[in-house]
C-alpha cells in the first residue's frame, strides 16, 4: 500500500507459474471504504461484547440481591415463628425467676421441668399459665404469689417469673360456721362477716375450708357479695 496526494493505493502483483503477468492498482475510494468497513465491524463487535458482559454482570448482581433478600426473609420468619413452632421437652432447662415486689429483688433457680409443660409451644404455655394463675395463687397465697408470666422461651431454655408480694390480699375461711376474713399481713387476726355457712353451696364451703385467697379489697367485696346473695 502506498500514499499519493493524500490518497491510499493498493498495488496487487499478479503472477502465474512464478512469472509476473500483470499489475492491478486498487486505490483511493475503494481502499478507504474497505478500511472503514473493517473498523466499523471491529467497533461493533467490541460494543456488542461489552453490552453482553454488562448484561451478564447486571443479571448476576440482581440474582445475588434476590438471594440475599430471600435469606433475610427466611431468617425473619424463623425468628418470628421460633416461639410458636419450637416446643419444650424434658431436656429443656427450666428456670424459675422469683421476684419480690416489695424489695424489687429477683433470684433465679433451676428446677425440674414440670411434666405438664413438656411438648408445649410458646402460645400453648402462655395460655396454660393464664388459665391456671388463679389456682396457683390459691396454692401459694400464703407466700404472697400475685403474678406469673413467661419471660423467655426456646427449645433449650424456659424462664418463668413468679412475682411475690408479702402482706397483701386476704384469705377467707370458716370460723365457727361463719365466713371470716384473714388479712395476710396480720397473721391470725380475722374479722367475721356475718355470712353463715348455711347459705353457702357445698363447693363454696369446701373452698373456704381449704382457704380462699383474694388479692385485692375490690375482689374481696365482690366475693362476699356473691356469698351473701
Amino acid at each position: 500500500m502506498c500514499e499519493y496526494d493524500n490518497t491510499y493505493y493498493a498495488l496487487f502483483i499478479i503472477k502465474k507459474n512464478g512469472q509476473t503477468i500483470g499489475i492491478k492498482i486498487l486505490g483511493g475510494f475503494a481502499v478507504r471504504r474497505r478500511y472503514t468497513m473493517v473498523c466499523l465491524l471491529f467497533g461493533a463487535s467490541v460494543l456488542l461484547a461489552a453490552m453482553c458482559y454488562g448484561s451478564y454482570r447486571y443479571a448476576e448482581r440482581v440474582t445475588e440481591e434476590r438471594l440475599e433478600r430471600t435469606e433475610e426473609k427466611q431468617a425473619q420468619v424463623e425468628q418470628t415463628s421460633g416461639g410458636t413452632e419450637q416446643k419444650t421437652s424434658s431436656d429443656t432447662k427450666y428456670i424459675i425467676e422469683i421476684y419480690n415486689k416489695d424489695t424489687e429483688e429477683s433470684v433465679r433457680e433451676e428446677r425440674t421441668m414440670p411434666s405438664e409443660y413438656a411438648g408445649m409451644t410458646r402460645e400453648e404455655l402462655e395460655s396454660y399459665i393464664r388459665k391456671n394463675l388463679d389456682e396457683k395463687k390459691e396454692e401459694e397465697g400464703e407466700e404472697g404469689l400475685v403474678g406469673m408470666e413467661l419471660v423467655s422461651f426456646s427449645r433449650e431454655e424456659l424462664v418463668i417469673r413468679k412475682t411475690y408480694q408479702e402482706g397483701t390480699g386476704y384469705i377467707l375461711r370458716l370460723v365457727d360456721g361463719e365466713v371470716a376474713v384473714f388479712d395476710k399481713g396480720k397473721g391470725d387476726e380475722y374479722e367475721k362477716t356475718g355470712i353463715s355457712q348455711k347459705v353457702l353451696s357445698p363447693e363454696e364451703v369446701q373452698a373456704l375450708q381449704e382457704g380462699y385467697s383474694v388479692d385485692s379489697e375490690k375482689d374481696l367485696y365482690s366475693i362476699l357479695e356473691n356469698f351473701s346473695s
